[in-house]
């Protein structure tokens, strides 16, 4: 289980928030493969404990890589690990920096951290700035402890790769960014979200994310 702590204290964003982190204007109604393609082909799935590799994909693997701060009250938990094929692995390893890095936005109220511009790009950065703005606005933060899993990849035509995956976010609590103060509590009984990604690797070799949707309450991630 990867799990990504930061190294500096501070928060993240409003519970309601929590649902959005990774859906910048996704739909919540419909199938997922209508509107991006390839979802339903063949997919490549991280392995179970006796298959992960030894020594996963380090984040300063990739020069120019940005590093990330979370701050110290909320946590990305990753519980699909790597698979040890190195294209699928630098997929999941780049999703796991748009998760991060969308993340730090919110935490640091700072939508010019360099790691939004490179793990996200064209309409899903768009949308990621719109619903940035948003959360600004509120006053809000969240910690806690959000955690991805069931996440499969599927590899497309060169340079082009979708995937899915749930993430629950039962442990996220509303506080206030300013003070810290919990404004509203977690909701341990929340189901988790399905979300629904395309992928594209740009000249850099860095997998972005330039689409996805959101499907609230899904029952693949049940």
């Amino acid at each position: 289980m990867t799990r990504r702590r930061t190294r500096t204290a501070l928060i993240a964003a409003t519970a309601a928030t929590a649902l959005l982190l990774t859906a910048c204007g996704g739909s919540d109604n419909g199938d997922a493969s209508d509107d991006i393609p390839g979802v339903d082909e063949t997919t490549e799935e991280p392995g179970g404990p006796e298959d992960e590799p030894e020594d996963p994909p380090a984040d300063e693997g990739r020069e120019g890589r940005p590093d990330i701060e979370l701050g110290g009250n909320y946590e990305n938990v990753y519980a699909d690990e790597f698979t040890g094929d190195p294209a699928i692995d630098e997929i999941l390893l780049d999703n796991q920096g748009f998760q991060d890095a969308v993340a730090e936005a919110i935490v640091s109220y700072d939508n010019e951290r360099p790691s939004l511009r490179y793990y996200v790009a064209d309409q899903a950065l768009y949308s990621t700035l719109d619903l940035l703005d948003n959360v600004y606005q509120t006053g809000n933060s969240s910690a806690g402890v959000a955690t991805y899993f069931n996440r499969n990849v599927t590899l497309r035509e060169e340079g082009i790769a979708t995937i899915s995956f749930c993430r629950d976010f039962s442990e996220i609590y509303t506080i206030d960014f300013e003070t810290g103060e919990t404004v509203e509590e977690a909701e341990p009984g929340s189901l988790a979200s399905r979300y629904v990604a395309r992928m594209q690797q740009n000249d850099e070799g860095v997998w972005q994310t330039v689409e996805y949707e959101l499907f609230r309450e899904d029952a693949e991630c049940q």
